[in-house]
């Protein structure tokens, strides 16, 4: 019996056919592979692989040709002859340019990135690199490492009170992860602000390098000291959100790497003992081998020079062994394994095969457009993490800094610092056009509509308009200097009137 006032319970039935419309990519299966996923943060997951995946990175670099050749395109592509030049664009309060103070600016910091010499020591604490070769080195290591320190000296033996020291990542002391007292957070040996994760100090092995021994077994019975954030330049590339360390950037292209390295290497061992002819002889009448001898039972193999004869006694007989190799698919699985790994690294596999065989000019031109924008990224990264801070830190040296005589090195007013600061604009190398011609007369075109300017087309030659004035400037001066007339006139001919027409 039922109460009148109990309501029965009702069975909701769902169609299964509605959780298989929900995400494939959070379902198991025996269709998927997937790997062990992790939730944990980028920090814990980079701490436990970074020293093997730099070991890695560093093995392929030295290594592998793929991995060679990736670490010098980017080094060309990014930086190229150059480097990252610096063009200053300080104006007056009328909104012109402040040409004498920005000439000025320009030839000191050209000044200060020359090598250091037996009267003068350079942008390098070392004196063995330019400011171009350090931004090399940088990049390099970024790229190979993950990560690349560097540390500002001031006051050093140097006329502009500044200094660079290029320090390898291994001095970073990964396994000290701590909370102290203050509240901060010891991260991978960087001390950070609890909330935002802000640098403080850098734990840094400053000990020598031993030839023969690496930072880690050295720091085993020393200790490690702790440098304040503003005198270190942390430069890496964050992938995740509160991520404190870089990783190599061929990390996601290293185990294909390796796995290409391994199937050449037994393509190649197998196509060389298919070139050999090898053989083999057999005897079914139970005699020893007639050729040369025995030894404790073994029967060694008889050695044949090219272009020889040899005749077999009654009863032994020669069986040729067959390869296989070179196959016809071999090609074909190479250009598509080293297709994948090109995508994982996000170069071009033209650029990194060295391989146009079959390309079309529109490929190759829409390939050279998607990585030309990739290449300007990373340059405007670069500039960033690296080129300006660097400048900001010059700058404010060489105005505060005495010279040989009264004043500062740089004499400009220091209460204009931020005018010196803000004027400052970096131009990376730029990139000609797939089809100079075409691209010309394209520029061209869009100027006289309107749709780009001059300063867009000399940005991307990898230059400025100023500059560019300015060289034409001294073309003529140096033209009418030696009685030469010039075949051209830049930026077309002079406007001429027309006279309208008369019946």
């Amino acid at each position: 019996m039922k109460w009148p006032w109990k309501k029965e319970k009702k069975t909701r039935r769902v169609n299964p056919a509605v959780f298989n419309r929900s995400y494939v990519a959070g379902e198991t299966s025996r269709l998927y592979n997937w790997q062990t996923g992790t939730d944990r943060s980028a920090d814990g997951e980079i701490k436990d692989r970074l020293k093997t995946i730099r070991k890695r990175s560093r093995e392929l670099i030295q290594n592998e040709p793929l991995a060679k050749k990736y670490i010098s395109l980017l080094n060309t592509q990014v930086l190229g002859r150059y480097g990252i030049r610096l063009q200053m664009k300080a104006r007056n309060d009328d909104k012109s340019l402040d040409l004498a103070a920005n000439n000025i600016i320009e030839r000191l910091w050209s000044n200060w990135g020359r090598r250091g010499g037996p009267d003068y020591s350079g942008c390098d604490a070392s004196g063995q690199y330019t400011f171009l070769d350090i931004q090399r080195q940088v990049l390099d290591a970024v790229v190979r490492d993950g990560e690349a320190l560097i540390y500002m000296h001031e006051g050093r033996r140097n006329p502009h009170g500044f200094q660079l020291e290029l320090l390898t990542a291994d001095r970073l002391n990964i396994e000290k992860n701590e909370v102290l007292r203050s509240g901060n957070v010891i991260r991978m040996g960087i001390e950070q602000e609890k909330r935002t994760r802000r640098p403080l100090a850098y734990y840094l092995n400053m000990g020598e390098n031993p030839v023969y021994e690496s930072f880690e077994i050295q720091a085993l019975g020393g200790t490690f000291e702790r440098i304040p954030a503003e005198r270190i330049i942390h430069v890496y590339y964050s992938e995740r959100m509160e991520q404190s360390r870089g990783l190599p950037w061929m990390a996601p292209a290293m185990p294909t790497i390796k796995l290409l390295q391994t199937y050449l290497e037994n393509e190649v061992v197998a196509s060389s003992l298919a070139a050999a002819k090898v053989a083999t002889i057999t005897n079914n009448s139970g005699d020893d081998v007639a050729m040369d001898g025995t030894v404790d039972g073994y029967t060694p193999i008889s050695n044949m020079e090219p272009g020889s004869i040899e005749q077999l006694p009654s009863g032994w007989e020669m069986n040729p062994l067959e390869f296989s190799h070179p196959t016809s698919q071999f090609q074909p699985m190479l250009e598509t394994v080293i297709m994948q790994i090109a995508s994982g690294l996000g170069v071009p596999y033209s650029d990194l095969s060295s391989n146009m065989t079959g390309a079309s000019y529109s490929s190759l031109r829409q390939e050279a457009l998607q990585s030309r924008e990739y290449y300007r990224t990373l340059q405007q990264w670069f500039i960033d993490q690296f080129i300006d801070p660097i400048y900001q830190r010059w700058l404010s040296s060489v105005l505060t800094t005495p010279g040989s005589d009264t004043g500062a090195i740089l004499k400009l007013p220091v209460e204009k610092f931020f005018k010196w600061s803000e004027g400052a604009h970096f131009f990376p190398r730029g990139f000609e056009g797939v089809d100079p011609l075409k691209d010309a007369n394209a520029k061209k075109v869009a100027l006289q509509n309107g749709f780009v300017s001059l300063q867009d087309v000399a940005a991307d030659r990898g230059t400025d308009l100023e500059s560019l004035m300015a060289q034409h400037q001294t073309a003529k001066s140096l033209a009418q200097q030696y009685d030469v007339k010039l075949a051209f006139e830049p930026f077309g001919s002079p406007h001429q009137s027309i006279e309208p027409e008369v019946d």
